[in-house]
């Protein structure tokens, strides 16, 4: 069959064969896994469960109707769900227990009350965003995740070919909800700008306690929740609207064009200028006109210039695409002996044995402390 042919898979007809119980290691298990497009969870199970199409992809939908998912994507949303398995079981043996962020907004607060409980969780001072790039914008936003127990992975591709690029076009960001251990992936090939925007999108549905794959860039379509979650992303950004109104208004005053305005503004906040174009608008400060002016623009615009590239060494480039939580916990795990070696490499996506791993862990960005948000069972 095609599994065996896979490189360490020669034995895999023996092994559906063997009576006795089979001894595998991780490593193993996460290329059967990966050959036949199942998560982690999936294989160790005593019960072999139902076969079903992964929730993210049955109910996915661009522009309201229903496509059929890339193998890039099932791959990616496969590679993902192993390592939540793996960072869960993990995390459980050390005695944590669930994270009190996912669910725990209702889902009939509103816009306003989700972007409080965002800043909340996050510990988001006021003007969080200020004074920084959009690069250092998305960094802190994604370190602060990490701090409030949100594993949040990045990446352009799917596995290791650089052929199998992730097209932002199919989907920007999904979240896989989980009471211990939720993940968050964002699509690296779109801006910081709109990895930004991703992020906080993800972390409303963690609080409102829903898996969502994001792929609307339209801001403002989408389901009634699509649109609370959007505006409350706005909200958490932009702090102080008395702020943005004045100055908005100033602008124009002085005879600056509404692109122009849209323009200094995201640079000031790190959303896009389409994004808050509409939020003016829901502030009375542009028409509907000036919307859809801004909407044209922005379709015109090439991708952003700060999207990622390759080259250099490959293993410390997947170490800056993996939450830094989650390469403790596998540092931690080969250094106790829980975790066996090679095993540990297959989990951070390393594909040399020759690498430093203190240089990994340093790239990773290593240096966070552990979060306050999840707390040791009793």
């Amino acid at each position: 069959m095609a599994v065996a042919h896979r490189d360490g898979l020669a034995e895999f007809p023996q092994w559906l064969n063997a009576d006795a119980p089979l001894n595998l290691s991780f490593t193993k298990l996460s290329m059967i896994g990966s050959a036949l497009q199942m998560p982690f969870g999936s294989l160790v199970r005593s019960v072999v469960p139902e076969a079903r199409e992964d929730e993210l992809i049955r109910y996915r939908t661009i522009n309201n109707q229903g496509v059929e998912a890339s193998r890039n994507l099932r791959d990616t949303i496969v590679a993902m769900r192993n390592r939540q398995d793996w960072a869960r079981d993990e995390m459980i043996a050390q005695g944590f227990g669930e994270n009190l962020l996912v669910g725990s907004v209702p889902s009939h607060a509103t816009a306003d009350e989700l972007a409080s409980h965002i800043r909340e969780g996050l510990s988001l001072a006021d003007g969080w965003c200020r004074h920084k790039s959009n690069a250092e914008r998305f960094r802190f936003l994604r370190g602060k995740s990490s701090d409030a127990g949100l594993m949040v992975m990045v990446d352009s591709r799917s596995g290791s070919s650089s052929a199998r690029r992730l097209d932002v076009r199919e989907f920007r960001a999904f979240v896989l909800l989980d009471d211990v251990a939720p993940l968050i992936f964002i699509n690296r090939n779109d801006s910081y700008a709109a990895m930004l925007f991703s992020l906080l999108h993800e972390i409303g549905h963690v609080l409102l306690g829903s898996n969502e794959l994001y792929n609307d860039s339209s801001i403002d379509g989408g389901s009634g929740v699509e649109r609370k979650i959007n505006q409350a992303v706005i909200l958490t950004i932009v702090d102080d609207e008395a702020a943005f109104r004045a100055y908005w208004k100033k602008m124009i005053a002085d005879g600056a064009r509404v692109q122009d305005v849209a323009d200094d503004c995201a640079r000031r906040h790190g959303l896009s200028a389409l994004a808050l174009t509409i939020h003016a608008h829901g502030l009375g400060l542009v028409s509907d006109r000036d919307v859809s002016l801004i909407r044209t623009l922005s379709e015109q615009h090439v991708m952003d210039a700060e999207t990622a590239g390759s080259g250099g060494n490959q293993n410390l480039t997947n170490a800056s695409h993996l939450d830094t939580r989650f390469v403790r916990m596998v540092r931690n795990g080969v250094e106790r002996g829980s975790l066996p070696y090679s095993d540990g490499l297959s989990l951070l996506d390393i594909k040399s044995s020759a690498i430093n791993l203190r240089e990994f862990y340093d790239a990773s960005g290593d240096l966070i402390p552990l979060p306050y948000l999840i707390q040791p069972t009793i």
